[in-house]
């Protein structure tokens, strides 16, 4: 048995019908170099033998009306994989609008919280020869991004030479079930363990604004221009997607082409999630503006910090959070890209400087079960999200990728578009993860406020064309770093006609989404 951290426990908490707090993705798998013929079959059986080497996979639940604390983790000793690992064919044709579509489908379905929580769907149909499609989610509290893509690691590799020691690491994890341990454990930490780390926690609190106000002060100057304003909880400005959300999901996916984002990034001296949000924020300036719904104020993203490189720690989600202005008020391109990247420099900067790396973790700890739950509950039943100011507009997310080449089961990985979580208020997710020479970017929408994600994603597409465009124009005439400022007038934006844009032809297969910056269609838009 593994007691839950408060974190982990607080998305369990934090979980309504509506409010699904999962994490997953799209993998697009190419089975032509299986050995042997590829079939369900096969996949569950491997699946069902490689999981005794990835703990994630056999953990449940386990808790009491006697427990105080936070619940805790046991493991699934007689785990059923057929019961986790299901088939679905897709509808004709099996283009990647009828992917995505079942995918949305299948990501609005509860999950049962009396199994390991997680499911995954072998998607089969799919246009492209030898191609078939995984759908795979799991609860937050069990993985964060981080973790997920360790997990496909894991898929890769484990299993692939069987030894005597596979049934013992069944038993090696959290364990079974204890319920003296349960009762006792939660009775030590509500009366001994928060008393202590509460002590722990009020200086740090006091000295906390003064911490930031330090960190602020930045040595360099700030080169971001100065009618950027910074980005903060509840300055966001309110769009359609940022209301109360309802169960049903829709998603979408594209491929950005990561020579071209790194081409982008040696120009200006910036990284490249600065291109992606630059990228991220054009893409949603094009959308709203089609929508007629575009605010005049800029933007405002949740950005999750992993914090496992700074030492160990305990849970299955170790973040911090940072505010990031998308600039979707900047036209310019090249001057979205230089402003976004002097406020984010400077928002890390202030949230290393100022905030433990466990600091989220050790305040959850004090998260209330049956009060949350309830508050929960009332807030989404009573639209309380359409009420208050929006906190922020979106979450956007950047996993590292494997460096190594990614399979599946030893099926070859060629897309993999990640899916991140909706919150009451912010009914729109952005998550990317390299995968070989592309960077995958998963878009997960509540589909009563975003019914159309694929327009969203084109956005994201013909912004990043039209930014790689400007930036090659520049260094032709000269370049210049990131501090400098554009000597050469962007063209007025052109927003395409509704019939136009409501009419886009079916995507192609991933690889060819790829950013190339020559739309003619859209050449004049930020």
């Amino acid at each position: 048995m593994e007691r839950m951290t408060g974190f982990d426990a607080s998305l369990l908490y934090l979980e309504t019908p509506q409010q699904k707090l999962l994490v997953g993705g799209i993998l697009i798998i190419d089975v032509s170099a299986l050995r042997g013929e590829y079939s369900f079959e096969r996949i569950q059986t491997e699946i069902a033998r490689r999981v005794k080497e990835i703990p994630e996979f056999r953990r449940k639940i386990y808790d009491s009306a006697l427990n105080l604390g936070h619940p805790a983790w046991v493991e699934e000793y007689e785990l059923d994989v057929t019961q986790h690992v299901r088939r679905a064919v897709i509808d004709p044709p099996g283009d990647d609008h009828a992917l995505f579509e079942m995918c949305g489908i299948l990501g609005g379905r509860p999950m049962d919280r009396s199994r390991p929580l997680w499911d995954m769907w072998v998607l089969e149909g799919l246009a492209e020869p030898d191609t078939v499609a995984v759908y795979f989610r799991a609860h937050h509290a069990l993985l964060d991004g981080t973790n997920s893509a360790a997990i496909l690691r894991k898929l890769s590799t484990a299993g692939e030479r069987p030894t005597a020691r596979d049934l013992e690491l069944v038993r090696v994890q959290a364990g079974g079930t204890n319920p003296i341990g349960l009762v006792a454990g939660g009775a030590w930490d509500y009366m001994v363990r928060r008393p202590l780390t509460f002590a722990r926690l009020v200086p740090e609190a006091v000295a906390l604004p003064f911490k930031l106000r330090r960190a602020t002060a930045a040595k360099e100057p700030d080169t971001s221009p100065s009618d950027v304003p910074r980005a903060a909880p509840f300055t966001a400005p309110r769009t359609r997607f940022n209301a109360t959300i309802t169960p049903h999901r829709a998603v979408a996916g594209v491929a950005l082409d990561l020579a071209d984002m790194r081409e982008v990034k040696e120009a200006f001296g910036v990284t490249v999630n600065d291109v992606l949000l630059s990228a991220v924020g054009g893409g949603l300036r094009r959308y709203l503006r089609f929508h007629d719904d575009l605010p005049e104020k800029p933007l405002v993203a949740l950005v999750p910090v992993s914090t496992r490189a700074d030492g160990p720690g305990a849970g299955n989600n170790r973040v911090t959070v940072l505010f990031a202005s998308l600039g979707t008020d900047i036209q310019d391109p090249l001057r979205r890209l230089r402003a976004i990247s002097a406020r984010t420099r400077r928002g890390k900067k202030q949230t290393k400087s100022a905030l433990r790396p466990d600091l989220i973790q050790d305040v959850a700890e004090f998260a209330p079960a049956t009060a949350l739950q309830l508050l929960m509950r009332l807030y989404g039943d009573f639209h309380l999200a359409d009420l208050h100011p929006v906190v922020h507009n979106l979450i956007v997310s950047n996993i590292p990728g494997p460096r190594e080449k990614l399979d599946f089961l030893g099926a070859r990985v060629t897309h993999m578009y990640p899916l991140g979580p909706l919150m009451h208020g912010s009914g729109l997710s952005v998550t990317a993860m390299s995968v070989g020479d592309t960077l995958d970017i998963g878009i997960n929408a509540c589909e009563h406020l975003v019914p159309d994600p694929e327009l969203f994603a084109q956005g994201i597409r013909e912004s990043m064309g039209r930014l790689l465009e400007l930036t090659r124009e520049k260094g032709g005439a000269g370049g210049g770093g990131a501090g400098a400022t554009t000597t050469k007038k962007v063209p007025a934006e052109k927003t395409p006609a509704r019939k136009t844009a409501r009419k886009t032809p079916a995507r192609k297969r991933p690889a060819a989404t790829k950013a190339t910056g020559k739309n003619p269609t859209t050449k004049n838009e930020g």
